[in-house]
C-alpha cells in the first residue's frame, strides 16, 4: 500500500527541509499528528495523488501524507511514519499526517469536519490509529492539531515565512477528536 519513496524523493524533501527548517533530512521522528480531510471521494485518488510526486507551490517533492482513512474506517498506511511527508507547512519535520477522505462538496471545512465526526466507522479508525500512534511515539493529546490550526502552534517554523492558507480540521473540530480521544483512553 506504500507509495515509492524512493532516494530521489527522499534527496527532494531533505532540500525542501534544509530551506524550510534549517535541517538537511527526510528522517522524521514524530511529535505531533496533524488532521487531514482529502478534498476527494475515494483513498484511491488520494493515494494516486501523492503517490504523482508533482510540484506543489513551485517545490518538489510533492505532497503526501502517511496515513489515508477511508470513510467506511479502512486505514492505509501509505509512508512509513520515520520519513517526512509535505502536508502541512512548517511542522513537515515533526509531524505525522492522516488525511481523512471526505469532499466539501461546495460547504464549508466546517461541515465537512462535522461529515466525517458523524461517521462512526470512519472516526473511530481515526481514533483508534491516533491513540496507537500516541503511545508508540509519546504524542500528546494537545500535539494533535488540525491543518487549519498549524500556523498557531508553538512549533511552527517556516525559515521561508510560508503560511498555510487550508481550512480542514478547524480548532474546534480537533477539539472534539480530543475530548473523544480522553473518552477511549
Amino acid at each position: 500500500m506504500y507509495i515509492a519513496f524512493p532516494q530521489h524523493r527522499k534527496d527532494e524533501m531533505a532540500q525542501y527541509s534544509l530551506r524550510h527548517y534549517g535541517v538537511s533530512s527526510w528522517q522524521l521522528s514524530p511529535s505531533m499528528i496533524v488532521l487531514h480531510f482529502t478534498e476527494s471521494d475515494t483513498a484511491s485518488s488520494a493515494r494516486n495523488t501523492f503517490a504523482n510526486d508533482s510540484p506543489n507551490l513551485g517545490e518538489l517533492p510533492g505532497t503526501c501524507a502517511h496515513y489515508i482513512v477511508a470513510q467506511n474506517g479502512d486505514v492505509w498506511q501509505i509512508v512509513p511514519t520515520n520519513i517526512r511527508c509535505r502536508h502541512v507547512i512548517g511542522l513537515n519535520d515533526r509531524a505525522i499526517g492522516i488525511e481523512m477522505v471526505q469532499r466539501t462538496y461546495g460547504h464549508s471545512s466546517t461541515w465537512a469536519d462535522q461529515q466525517i465526526l458523524g461517521r462512526p466507522a470512519q472516526i473511530g479508525a481515526v481514533l483508534a490509529l491516533i491513540r496507537s500512534l500516541q503511545r508508540r511515539y509519546g504524542i500528546s493529546s494537545g500535539n494533535v492539531i488540525g491543518h487549519a490550526m498549524a500556523n498557531q502552534a508553538p512549533q511552527f517554523r517556516d525559515l521561508e515565512g510560508w503560511r498555510n492558507d487550508h481550512t480542514d480540521w478547524q480548532t474546534q473540530d480537533a477539539l472534539e477528536v480530543r475530548r473523544r480521544l480522553a473518552a477511549i483512553r
